[in-house]
């Protein structure tokens, strides 16, 4: 006959076993949490009798226990199963002197002049925790403590079963004889021969094994150590004697490893990266971090690339208590023997600080031995080179006056290339203010203002007249007004604006060019008129349909500015939201002088679902007078032509799978000045592909030239396996930039990527014979559970695949 005794002092006693002292900062469990695991403990035993102890607690998916575990923790997207164990992860327990006890037992016996025994099925429960086993025996003076067949405890997702426990409950030290565990959070499970709690903050498990694997007889991998440590107090692992097996084959062996048991950041060694290049030979990094502080930590990595040599990689995070966060990285590889025993280094120094809630400032620089550095070093695959690295100082103001922002700054360069002229580099500003102001109303009367003051310096070394490349300072002034009346079905936005421009000339330009005191400032003011109106008309039924025809004026005076500067201006690129902008200049070192409307017409169809169907645009500008203001001082065929060509944008939602994108420019004499064309197929199976051509037409002082088609897919093969791909081809010279091709393969505990990448330089010309592009191999190999190697594939593709991280999404919450 079952007995139930309400006796504490055992109960307290015999439940520090599971939990010692860890205990006291957990919080009381909700009463409908305590009868959910009760009804869910109850469930698993019934559905599976006389099961082992894994197979018991390992249950379909789809099965309703898991399924009341929805919204905790569930085993990797690939598993069939999860692990669910008697208490959840989520239940926390009370105290043990502060909880109620709940103690059956087919027998009980209490002696306080000698030991105290329970018998038969023993079930000690407490709220949060549960202890089962055949005898329990504690000595009168309730010190040493015993129990013994079958004995499992379960609390917050964490379920064992030992042969026998002994232990001491004042030292809290005691031995679990021949033990199971299973972790519900982690989705771990494994054996330990013997488990000894060495005092109230530290646990040791001999010839203990540990996989995130399911429990079948041979897991695809798993870690035997002949010693795991597990410290509470500092929050490490530390394991001996450590094997990593895949199936039955030991494949590593490591003698001493130390890992993280907590959220706490810790000095160890990080997941080592490997990989192999045409140039570089293979490579291999073992990145070792140092937490130095709690509020800042580095990391160290030497890397050894077989054709170069050794390199040294760091980075050091910093965040300070008021003065705000920042990283400084950098590299150091002594005598490259593929770059001519030179030294290779680069330096990058990061840092935010808010000052308070209008104020803020930031520092960014970076530094590179070469252009070459970060296509031959960086093993970064996102890593793009740009020609000129960034040095700047902001301090920015924003949140203080309603509608004021402002930035000050300095800002230079560093050109990578050695063979750029000093003329050719682009300008520092030393410094620069700008300033935006807007007040009014978004539905009405609004004011804006906008300033930019700098002073821009170029020095130049190795050209002989510095006529065609000033220094000096610019400021840039526009006032404007404008009315923004907006309805559901029209929009009419009349501005008025005058700008202004005052340059002046420092000394050594005025030295260099003999500039006289007439000539050393300029100064031009045009005022401006714009119109921007439309109207929407709607057509409901079976297709919502919505037609909107657009009207944009532009008129500003002419002012000759020849003899202006020009420090950082460019001419805007033609496409069809520039059809209605009266700039067509990016950067403030001319004023336009305008006199021309732009007619476009926008048309959409929506189906019953949401889906746009159909979007077109089509656009077009006439000009009334010539445009005298230019760049370079001299004006070209398209300044004097009547009319642009047409702007065309065309776009589809076939189905919510499938879409297609196309634009078009010409110009007035019929030639197509730039095309392109987009496809992109997204499927419910894991699979995408996208395809695309680009061109664009050489126009002197306006555009470059281009011709490339890219392409990118992800595809499905075989259960778990998909293949990845991804290419650019330049047509204008008939290479390939980049090819990558892998294979990729995800199962419930282990994943493996291998891809190889074909890829010239951002910087390389691929028409000089002597340049070849980079190749490489490279391989990412992940033991779900203890980390991965390299994991670069995902974030490569992400940069070079459209749709990448959706439908990555898909594939694994499929």
């Amino acid at each position: 006959m079952k007995h139930q005794f309400k006796f504490n002092p055992l109960a307290t006693a015999i439940l520090t076993l599971l939990c010692g002292s860890s205990v006291s900062s957990y919080a009381a469990s909700p009463a409908s949490a305590e009868n959910d695991a009760e009804q869910l403990k109850q469930t698993i035993s019934e559905a599976y009798p006389g099961q082992s102890f894994f197979e018991q607690y390992y249950v379909d998916k789809s099965a309703p226990e898991a399924q009341q575990r929805a919204g905790h923790q569930l085993s990797s997207a690939y598993c069939q199963g999860a692990w669910v164990t008697p208490i959840a992860s989520d239940i926390k327990a009370v105290p043990s002197d502060q909880a109620t006890s709940t103690i059956t037992a087919d027998y009980g016996h209490f002696d306080p002049n000698g030991d105290s025994i329970l018998e038969g099925n023993v079930i000690i429960d407490q709220e949060g925790r549960q202890i089962r086993a055949d005898q329990i025996k504690i000595d009168k003076t309730q010190t040493y403590a015993n129990a013994s067949g079958h004995v499992q405890m379960a609390q917050a997702g964490l379920l064992s079963q030992s042969d026998s426990i002994n232990y001491n409950l004042k030292t809290q030290q005691g031995d679990l004889s021949n033990s199971l565990y299973i972790a519900e959070q982690t989705h771990a499970h494994g054996s330990a021969e013997k488990i000894s709690r060495t005092s109230a903050q530290t646990v040791e498990l001999k010839n203990a094994t540990y996989s995130t694997c399911p429990p079948d007889e041979k897991p695809t991998w798993k870690i035997q150590a002949n010693t795991i440590k597990l410290n509470q107090e500092t929050g490490r692992g530390e394991t001996t004697g450590t094997k990593l097996y895949v199936k039955d084959v030991p494949v590593m062996a490591v003698p001493y490893f130390n890992f993280p048991i907590d959220d706490r950041r810790t000095t160890g060694i990080l997941t080592p990266s490997f990989g192999f290049t045409n140039d570089g030979g293979i490579e291999l990094g073992v990145p070792v971090y140092l937490n130095l502080a709690p509020n800042y930590d580095a990391t160290l990595t030497p890397r050894y690339i077989s054709a170069r040599g050794p390199m040294l990689e760091g980075e050091f995070r910093y965040l300070t208590e008021n003065y705000g966060e920042g990283m400084i990285w950098g590299g150091y590889l002594p005598s490259d023997k593929k770059y001519d025993d030179q030294d290779r280094k680069d330096l990058h120094i990061l840092h935010k600080w808010d000052l308070n809630q209008q104020f803020s400032t930031n520092v960014d620089f970076n530094y590179a031995s070469d252009k070459d550095y970060f296509t031959d070093l960086n093993n970064n695959p996102n890593s793009k080179t740009d020609l000129n690295l960034r040095r700047a100082w902001e301090l920015n103001y924003k949140n203080g006056i309603p509608g004021l922002k402002a930035q000050l700054k300095v800002e230079n360069f560093q050109t990578l290339d050695n063979t750029v002229k000093d003329e050719d580099r682009p300008y520092a500003r030393l410094p620069q203010f700008l300033l935006n102001y807007k007040h009014g109303s978004p539905l009405g009367l609004q004011y804006e203002f906008n300033h930019d003051t700098a002073y821009f310096k170029k020095d130049i070394s190795d050209f002989n007249s510095t006529s065609a490349e000033p220094s000096g300072t610019r400021i840039y002034n526009d006032f404007a007004v404008r009315y923004n009346y907006l309805t559901p079905w029209s929009f009419v936005i009349p501005e008025v604006s005058v700008r202004s421009i005052n340059t002046f000339y420092d000394q050594d330009t005025i030295n260099a060019q003999n500039i006289n005191s007439s000539n050393e400032r300029k100064s031009t003011i045009v005022p401006q008129f714009t119109l921007d109106t439309g109207l929407t008309f709607e057509k409901d039924g079976k297709f919502l349909q919505t037609l909107t025809p657009r009207l944009f004026y532009a008129y500003a005076p002419y002012k000759n500015q020849d003899s202006s500067p020009n420090f950082d201006t460019t001419t805007a690129s033609i496409n069809y939201d520039q059809l209605f902008s009266p700039n067509r200049f990016y950067g403030h070192d001319r004023l336009e002088d305008n006199n021309f409307a732009s007619l476009g017409l926008s048309y959409s169809l929506f189906d019953s679902i949401g889906l746009e169907r159909l979007k077109a645009s089509v656009g077009q500008s006439f000009y009334f007078e010539d445009r005298r203001v230019t760049l370079n001082n001299t004006s070209d065929e398209f300044d004097r032509e009547r009319r642009t060509g047409p702007v065309v944008n065309v776009s589809s939602q076939l189905s919510e799978r499938f879409r297609v994108s196309a634009n078009g420019a010409w110009m007035s004499n019929g030639d197509n000045a730039q095309r392109d064309v987009q496809l992109y197929y997204t499927g419910d199976k894991g699979n995408l592909y996208n395809i695309g051509y680009f061109n664009r037409r050489y126009l002197p002082n306006r555009q470059d030239s281009y011709d490339q088609a890219v392409a990118s897919f992800i595809q499905p093969v075989h259960n778990n396996w998909r293949l990845v791909g991804h290419a650019q081809y330049d047509l204008d010279n008939n290479v390939a930039r980049e090819y990558l091709l892998g294979v990729n393969y995800e199962s419930c505990c282990w994943g493996v990527s291998v891809y190889g990448r074909s890829y010239y330089n951002d910087l390389d010309n691929v028409n000089d014979d002597s340049v070849k592009p980079k190749r490489a191999i490279m391989a990412e190999f992940t033991l779900k559970g203890l980390g991965g190697f390299n994991n670069k594939l995902a974030s490569l593709l992400e940069t070079r695949v459209l749709g990448f991280n959706n439908i990555n999404q898909n594939w694994t919450e499929r």
